[in-house]
């Protein structure tokens, strides 16, 4: 099992997203040599939730701005999985290069309810986003960064993360671009494309709380 030690950054610092870069590189269901796209992603949390930011470098462009909890999978997206301590049901939250947001929990792949579009609308609205075909592999380039307050974790009410340990997942995908990808930074054991794999998660583990950071 991966395992991955979550830093604790003060958001008021500007540091929140400061933290080490850690490749999606498992591609289980592409048959050729090389990667289908470059993905990274790093994570940090602070007292209020927790701060994603994704790098991606990849060939191809098809994206649509959507509403909550629309088809973002299609696009240009990434990915992130969570459960709290074990359980089976767990989080999924999918974001495209355009802010796009797309959020459900439950157990499975085929349980699942999305969040509420009031929960979501402030992330929706506090992403920052950077786009450009000014790239050396003259491919697209972009980079996405996600606040994730506390309480869309509507299932759980917990205040803060310090200290707790988690199962995750960071994914990559583009189910209607010209050429469809799906990158996971577990390996996940499957036939065919799925990462509603929660076995197969990595670890997180929050750090505490240092109010000297």
């Amino acid at each position: 099992m991966k395992i991955l030690s979550v830093p604790y950054l003060k958001k008021e610092t500007g540091r929140h997203d400061a933290s080490t870069t850690h490749v999606i590189d498992n591609e289980p269901w592409h048959k050729g040599e090389n990667l289908s796209c470059k993905a990274g992603f790093s994570i940090s949390h602070f007292n209020d939730g927790i701060c994603l930011k994704y790098s991606v470098v990849e060939p191809f462009l098809n994206v649509r701005k959507r509403k909550i909890n629309g088809a973002v999978h299609n696009d240009n997206c990434v990915e992130f999985f969570l459960a709290f301590e074990d359980e089976n049901s767990y989080y999924n939250f999918e974001f495209n290069c355009l802010g796009s947001v797309k959020a459900a929990y439950g157990e499975a792949r085929h349980h699942r309810k999305f969040l509420p579009p009031h929960l979501l609308k402030p992330v929706h609205d506090s992403m920052e986003i950077s786009l450009t075909n000014d790239c050396e592999e003259n491919k697209i380039r972009w980079t996405l960064t996600v606040i994730l307050p506390m309480n869309v974790f509507l299932h759980h009410r917990k205040k803060r993360l310090s200290g707790t340990t988690c199962t995750a997942n960071f994914t990559k995908c583009g189910d209607n671009l010209p050429k469809p990808h799906f990158l996971s930074w577990v390996n996940l054991p499957s036939v065919n494309p799925d990462f509603h794999q929660p076995s197969f998660f990595g670890k997180l583990t929050f750090e505490p709380f240092n109010s000297d950071v």
